[in-house]
């Protein structure tokens, strides 16, 4: 870059700043970004200095602090010292001002002294102050630096060189160095800031107190700064050094060595809290309701306790520590809205937490008996308790002392809890309708800080704080009561809103408190759930207070649980309210948690609990009604089979209605032919695609089945059972069908409602997916054997509705359905283990499909022979009943492979939908663990389709596709039969397709697959190498001997090596780290970082 001239570049400074061209802007500043890299820029910052803009000013010295920091290396040696020379000369110039470009100076400086000290600078803080003292009163430059002057300039390089050396990135050595240098320095900094303090020029006092706080942050020792601690004090009485001494204070408090000299400290401030002058500011605070005044002392008087909370407990009787409380509290109500108004009060909460915790520590003085005991102990022992008896204050008190902080802590924490039941309160829905978003969020949040504070006071009042809640209930109860004559409109009735606000504050108390209060509590909480409080709780206002109360409901249930007489006057006040958009939401959590916790509770209630529901179902907001139906559905499953009949007819009436409307007019649109009618999605007005109305009808009501199947599931259901109790209980499931249904009557009825309803759906809806998704969660939420519910059809039937669903449209739930199917029912309609099908003769691997590599949990299979098998067994002999659903699992694979194969006719549509990829080799791994004769029962064209097709899988690129593939050959692998000819079977298959495979593996572990897919890429390769032993070396020395497999980066030694590692080792680690690194290798990585992290 040619050198520019100074007006040139003044320009460009002048319009960087006030030009409105964010890109001039931005072109400009990468212009003297790029300038400042020069070396001319040193020459040309002292001209930018002596310019008249100020600007100009500030980015001279900004140039010399980016050329100290970044170009120190390339200082000639005998320009430092003039550098120094020239930076002290300047800050002189500008010691009157600007501030601004002074402290940009005072920069450059620091980093100046952070460079040259010691080499270039030895003893740098005294010879800075002597060279500042020795210019004072004198005209340097045509600049007179007077006294103030001089001591500001010192004050400010002070400041800023503890600062810069806290953040600045220095190598050890250096650092050490610097460390030494300071220290010799620090007992200067020291005397002059106490000078300035005990001086009688007030301007320089708070830049002092500034000076200080920095060398705190820095970490000087205590007994440095002690001396001055006083003077520190005595500021904290004078309005002009308050703010900068309660931030020295601050900053002691929270530092490392305050808990060491807590004694000292604490016993040094509490004369100062408890002052006449303290006492008058916050006073004023308050009564002002002025932050500025305030934000300080409450930051001051809010690190103290935080810091020194334990202290405060055991001096808890004290007149001071009473003071310093009552500012507390009034910090804590501080006047106006959180967040609007206000945002100090949040920052004394902490320490309320903290004094109560502090409080619950106190110990009597045990240290007589304590001292008879220790003789016993041996002295590692005794040093332990020593060291934990001098580390903590809260002991030492007598029984006595005890007892009466306990008392005194009682009206302090009431008190508290009328401060903060008083900050809860929401302003008027007109004025909270004009704040910003931000702060209404911020007001919220404050709330739930404040309810986490009430548990604490919950720790020190227990059925004292509920009983005055509830007081304040009754009385706020009855002033609602006489004003509401005036009128239930809140727009028009202030005094109402007002006194609703009030009770929300008090309901959102106690649900808060519901966190801590006992499920056994019976004193206080019946008293508020009974007709004196709870019955009075407005209903025909909706309003902020109901959301309240029906959160509380909620939050409650474990309580009901424990008393169920008052679950129904409970839900007597919830259900009303999911008719209400503004209130439902509350009430259909509130219903579910009630309905979740309390279901045996609720089962006597069940008549009475429906009527209620059915008086406003058809009200309900559709966007809740699923979690509606999901609850009472809850209830309805903790029923007798032949009791939940009736309300579940009820509870699905009409939502059976309304598909069935749905589904007679989709018919109605399909025999019509027009292609408009038949369509089931359409373009909205944002040109988005969604489904027409009469599909999205259609997708509700199936959502309101759904919720309503998923609530009927039983909470046993994934109960671990043996073989013998999972077909007993399957088998008196069907029973209870049979007997059930064959009595007809409504439950016929419901049963024949819910297999029309599917079948329906499926024929008339097949090709879009969001309705066929819902319909198959609906069809795996059915899948049970713990149960009898009418909703739940016969597998045979829901079987059908897979295969007729699959067949129209290869969606992949529905084979995620499939596999379902055969996880939950196989065993038990089939005739239970293979074993008992096909006899055993000392079974080499119970867990059919088990894997025998132990370092591999993916492959741990369902033990699906359940039993512990003699060395002899003969088959039982199965039923017909239980052959033919042999067959039905069978003509299902048959019909989902043919199905998928049929759309996968090459490796581009595998790539196009990963999607059925990966739930196609789910399903087979499925089958291949729990269902093994049916999967080779399919014809054998069947198996050899699906097996290349596995083979063709472990060349893709996404990485559910390929992981569901792998999964599916460790599974297949790992099969481990003692039957002849499920073994020779597996065994053909694997003959034909090992080289194949092999190929695919290698070729994956050498790079064509992510990286991150090689360990399920090794877990296949172990048990097939461990089963398959010469085959597999046959085979991958075939493979490896081709020039350049599986990549060119392999070289013909790590090939061997390669080989000789994986099959002369057992061990899963060993053999681990063998296809890691040759994996590495192939992919140009061994050696790297990057290739060991995996």
């Amino acid at each position: 870059m040619a050198v520019p001239t100074i007006p040139h570049v003044e320009e460009v400074i002048r319009q960087f700043y006030s030009s409105q061209d964010s890109a001039y802007q931005r072109s400009a500043q990468e212009y003297l970004h790029n300038l400042q890299k020069e070396t001319f820029a040193w020459d040309l910052a002292p001209h930018l200095l002596s310019s008249q803009s100020e600007n100009s000013q500030f980015f001279g010295a900004h140039t010399y602090q980016v050329k100290i920091s970044r170009d120190w290396n390339t200082i000639p040696d005998d320009r430092i010292e003039w550098i120094r020379e020239e930076l002290i000369r300047w800050i002189v110039r500008y010691s009157n001002g600007p501030a601004f470009i002074r402290t940009k100076l005072c920069l450059a400086l620091s980093a100046y002294a952070i460079r040259a000290v010691p080499k270039y600078w030895p003893n740098f803080i005294h010879s800075l102050y002597q060279d500042f003292r020795s210019r004072t009163n004198q005209n340097v430059d045509g600049v007179f630096m007077s006294q103030q002057a001089m001591e500001l300039v010192c004050l400010e390089f002070f400041t800023l060189i503890a600062e810069e050396l806290g953040r600045a990135e220095i190598e050890p050595r250096k650092r050490a160095q610097l460390t030494d240098e300071v220290s010799k320095g620090v007992p200067l900094i020291m005397s002059f800031i106490q000078e300035i303090l005990v001086g009688s020029n007030p301007a320089s006092k708070p830049k002092a107190l500034v000076c200080f706080k920095s060398w705190v942050q820095y970490g000087i020792t205590f007994d440095v700064i002690q001396p001055l601690l006083g003077l520190v004090l005595n500021s904290l009485l004078d309005d002009e050094t308050f703010d900068a001494a309660a931030e020295v204070w601050t900053e002691i408090m929270s530092s490392s060595a305050a808990a060491r000299h807590q004694d000292t400290i604490c016993e040094g401030l509490m004369p100062c809290f408890a002052s006449e002058w303290a006492r008058a500011k916050h006073l004023e605070s308050i009564q002002a309701e002025n932050e500025d005044i305030s934000k300080s002392l409450c930051q001051l008087l809010s690190t103290f306790g935080d810091n020194f909370s334990d202290w405060i407990a055991a001096k808890f009787l004290r007149p001071d520590i009473v003071l310093y409380l009552e500012m507390m509290m009034g910090f804590a109500g501080f006047p106006g809205y959180y967040a609007e108004d206000e945002t100090i009060s949040d920052s004394t909460l902490n320490f309320w937490y903290m004094l109560q915790e502090s409080l619950s520590e106190l110990q009597p003085d045990d240290s007589e008996n304590s001292t008879g005991n220790r003789g016993s102990l041996d002295d590692d022992r005794q040093v332990i308790l020593s060291t934990i008896s001098s580390a903590s204050n809260i002991t030492g008190l007598d029984k006595q002392s005890l007892q009466a902080i306990r008392e005194a802590s009682i009206p302090v924490y009431i008190r508290l809890t009328e401060v903060l039941r008083k900050k809860l309160e929401y302003p008027s829905q007109k004025e909270w309708l004009t704040w910003a978003r931000d702060i209404r969020q911020e007001f919220t949040g404050h709330r739930q800080e404040i309810a986490d504070t009430l548990i604490n006071s919950y720790h020190v009042l227990h059925q004292q704080i509920l009983s005055l809640l509830i007081d304040t209930c009754i009385v706020q109860l009855d002033g609602i009561q006489k004003v509401s004559l005036s009128g239930l409109n809140i727009a028009e009735n202030t005094q109402l809103e007002i006194g609703l606000l009030q009770l929300e504050a008090t309901l959102y108390c106690l649900k808060a408190l519901s966190e801590v209060v006992p499920h056994s509590e019976s004193v206080q909480m019946p008293r508020f759930f009974s007709d004196q409080i709870f019955g009075r709780l407005p209903t025909n206002v909706v309003c902020r207070t109901r959301e309240t109360a029906l959160s509380l409901i909620g939050s409650y249930a474990d309580w009901f649980k424990l008393h169920p007489q008052f679950l129904l006057p409970a839900l007597n006040f919830v259900i009303p309210a999911l008719e209400i958009p503004q209130l439902a939401p509350y009430a259909a959590k509130a219903l579910k948690n009630i309905c979740d916790t309390c279901r045996e509770s609720l089962v006597e209630a069940i008549d009475a609990f429906m009527t209620v529901f059915a008086n406003v179902e058809r009200a309900i907001d559709p966007a809740i009604k699923g979690s509606v139906v999901f609850s009472i559905a809850t209830v309805i499953q903790s029923l007798p089979v032949e009791r939940s009949i009736s309300p579940l007819v009820g509870l699905l009436g009409d939502i059976f209605t309304r598909l069935n409307e749905c589904l007679e007019t989709r018919k109605q649109r399909l025999a019509s032919g027009n292609s408009e009618m038949i369509a089931t999605q359409r373009q909205n007005s944002n040109g988005e695609t969604e489904l027409e109305p009469l599909s999205a009808m259609m997708l509700q009501q199936l959502d309101f089945l759904l919720s309503c199947c998923r609530g009927l599931q039983s909470p046993l259901e994934e109960e671990v059972r043996t073989a013998d109790e999972r077909i007993q209980l399957y088998q008196r499931t069907v029973e209870d069908r049979v007997r059930i249904i064959i009595s007809g009557g409504m439950a016929a009825e419901l049963a024949q409602s819910m297999e029309q309803v599917i079948q329906g759906v499926v024929m008339v809806w097949p090709h879009e997916l969001e309705i066929m998704e819902r319909t198959s969660q609906i069809v795996r939420a059915m899948m049970t054997v713990s149960q009898f519910s009418p909703l739940y059809l016969p597998f045979r039937i829901l079987i059908r509705v897979v295969e007729t669903a699959f067949r129209q449209h290869a969606f992949p739930c529905w084979l995620d359905a499939a596999a379902k199917i055969v996880s939950v029912y196989y065993f038990e309609t089939t005739g239970g283990s293979l074993a008992s099908k096909l006899g055993s003769g000392a079974p080499i691997n119970s867990n059919v499909g088990s894997s025998s590599y132990s370092g591999t949990s993916s492959t741990q299979a369902v033990d699906v022979d359940s039993l512990s098998a003699s060395a002899s067994m003969a088959p039982r002999g199965r039923t017909s009943i239980e052959h033919e659903n042999e067959a039905a699992f069978t003509h299902l694979l048959s019909t989902l492979v043919a199905r998928t194969m049929e759309g996968m006719q090459s490796m581009a549509d595998m790539e196009e939908h990963p999607d059925v990829v990966h739930s196609f080799f789910a399903v087979l791994s499925q089958f291949v663990r729990h269902a093994p004769l049916a999967f080779y029962n399919i014809p054998p064209e069947q198996t050899e389709n699906l097996m290349n097709f596995a083979v063709a899988g472990l060349a893709l690129q996404e990485r559910l596709a390929l992981k569901a593939t792998l999964l599916f050959l460790i599974e297949f692998v790992s099969q481990n039969y003692d039957y002849p000819e499920l073994k020779q079977r597996v065994d053909e298959i694997m003959t034909r397709i090992g080289p194949q495979t092999m190929r695919a593996i290698l070729l994956g572990i050498g790079g064509q697959v992510p990286r991150s897919m090689v360990p399920q890429l090794n877990d296949c390769l172990y048990p097939l190498i461990g089963k398959y032993p010469q085959e597999c070396r046959s085979w991958m020395q075939t493979l490896l001997s081709e020039p350049g497999f599986p990549s060119k980066y392999a070289d013909p030694a790590s090939r061997e090596k390669f080989i000789k590692g994986v099959m002369q080792t057992r061990s899963p680690k060993r053999f681990k780290d063998e296809v890691h690194q040759f994996s590495n290798k192939c992919r140009q990585l061994d050696g790297s970082v990057y290739g060991s992290a995996i």
